[in-house]
């Protein structure tokens, strides 16, 4: 039987792998402008530093932890194969992480992989969160197609990517991310120092032929759930994180953003708390969509056109869904939230435009207590696009919560729907609200086409009755 630490320092090597080898990302995004305020000041890092040793470190403590653990014979065979050449196909998503649970297990820990995880309240997502016994122990982020990074000086990718990183740990509240281009990886460490918390990263370290990236990996995990401070990094502000830039490229959404629009009509909206200081405050200048002729309420009207997200209220396959009201109002209202931070949530922001042409034609031929809600217009700038609607007072949890008089009511509704040339595509209770005059209405028209023949109206008929007598 050998030593455990002693067999991962002769043996956690991968193949290095082709750029265009390895699984595909599972699809993370950048941070949301709207999850910027919601970063608790003693995770918010404001500088990044670099720590030559910081992996020599992560594998320093790694040998303190482990010790001299043994590793059975029928382990040793296990671990041999995770670290065989034929992965290399699928290096990260299967041969990392399965040796890392096997590792941990011989630890008597239990490794648990998330994939997608989405921040609290936000829309950034990153490829892998790790859990040991339940407690949080790193992230891993996977760039798709092998990046090349050359650490130049000027060069942009670096601080874009270390703030994102930054963004990243704070949002989650974690200490260690990965990032790995499949053939190199780099070690970031969000230090929470009393004074100035600070991102710590590492140069990029290659895979070839070395065991130091899996143990540093493996070190991290351990440093957490065993509570064993690493070396410490210095702080030496050499590197500002600007969390915003208002010089950047506004991204996918920009080809929106065309014809002349008056500042008058635009908009401010923010998720900052008010009682924060107006200077930690992010707010994103939103205009009208080309096609909006419909007005803000009244209150937006007598004070400055300032949108205060005050509450999260869920998300669905569009965007996330805000309470909100106006500067100086008391006035509640819905805001449907779309993050166009990548190529792949542009159809997301198509989507809203549908979404928000059916409303156009619902204000122009309903009258306005029936079918939806009211809607007081569609804005985007800068990666955002939002929706404003009515406050309605909750959702349907079930068929059963309806009386006699609320089915006729909700079926002539979906009727008169059909008879304008509409279809909902999604009648389900979530989508059926009681509005503050106690009536219900349709919400969310996300998946909503015009079709004046369908079967959308019999199959509702059926579920609205049914075991009911007709």
């Amino acid at each position: 039987m050998s030593n455990l630490h002693n067999f991962l320092v002769e043996h956690a090597m991968f193949p290095f792998p082709q750029p265009t080898e390895g699984g595909p990302s599972t699809g993370t995004t950048d941070i949301s402008l709207f999850e910027v305020p919601k970063l608790d000041r003693e995770w918010k890092a404001k500088y990044a530093v670099r720590d030559n040793m910081l992996v020599q470190k992560l594998c320093n403590t790694l040998q303190n932890i482990l010790g001299d653990t043994i590793l059975s014979a029928d382990a040793e065979n296990q671990l041999l194969s995770r670290f065989s050449p034929r992965i290399d196909r699928i290096l990260l998503s299967t041969g990392v992480l399965k040796a890392l649970g096997d590792c941990l297990w011989e630890c008597d820990m239990k490794l648990v992989v998330k994939t997608e995880q989405v921040a609290d309240r936000g829309s950034s997502r990153i490829d892998y969160n790790l859990k040991v016994d339940d407690e949080d122990g790193g992230l891993v982020e996977l760039p798709w197609n092998g990046i090349k990074l050359t650490w130049t000086c000027g060069q942009s990718l670096v601080p874009r990517m270390l703030t994102k990183a930054a963004l990243y740990l704070g949002l989650r509240q974690m200490e260690w991310l990965f990032i790995t281009c499949h053939n190199y990886w780099i070690v970031c460490h969000l230090v929470k120092n009393d004074h100035h918390p600070f991102l710590a990263y590492s140069p990029m370290i290659s895979i070839n032929g070395s065991s130091a990236p899996f143990r540093a990996l493996l070190g991290a995990i351990l440093s957490v759930t065993k509570k064993v401070p690493v070396e410490p990094t210095k702080f030496d502000p050499n590197m500002d994180l600007d969390t915003i830039d208002e010089g950047e490229d506004q991204g996918p959404c920009s080809h929106h953003h065309t014809g002349q629009r008056k500042a008058e009509s635009g908009l401010m909206v923010t998720s900052s708390s008010q009682n924060s200081p107006e200077s930690s405050q992010v707010w994103i200048h939103l205009y009208p969509f080309l096609n909006n002729m419909l007005a803000l309420p009244q209150c937006a009207k007598s004070g400055n056109r300032r949108l205060w997200l005050t509450h999260f209220v869920g998300s669905g396959s569009t965007g996330n869904v805000w309470q909100c009201h106006f500067d100086g109002s008391i006035d509640f209202f819905i805001a449907k939230v779309v993050d166009v931070l990548c190529l792949a949530d542009t159809d997301k922001q198509q989507r809203l435009h549908d979404e928000f042409n059916i409303y156009l034609t619902l204000e122009s031929r309903q009258p306005h207590d029936c079918i939806a809600p009211h809607c007081y217009g569609a804005f985007e700038g800068n990666g955002v696009a939002i929706l404003i609607l009515d406050l309605c007072d909750g959702i349907l949890n079930g068929w059963g919560e309806l009386n006699d008089s609320e089915r006729l009511q909700l079926y002539k509704m979906v009727w008169d729907l059909h008879r304008i040339g509409i279809s909902h595509g999604d009648l389900e209770p979530r989508n059926i609200a009681r509005t503050r005059e106690h009536r219900l209405c349709l919400i969310d028209f996300s998946e909503s086409k015009g079709s004046k023949i369908c079967s959308e109206l019999q199959t509702f008929q059926k579920f609205l009755w049914k075991q009911q007598p007709l």
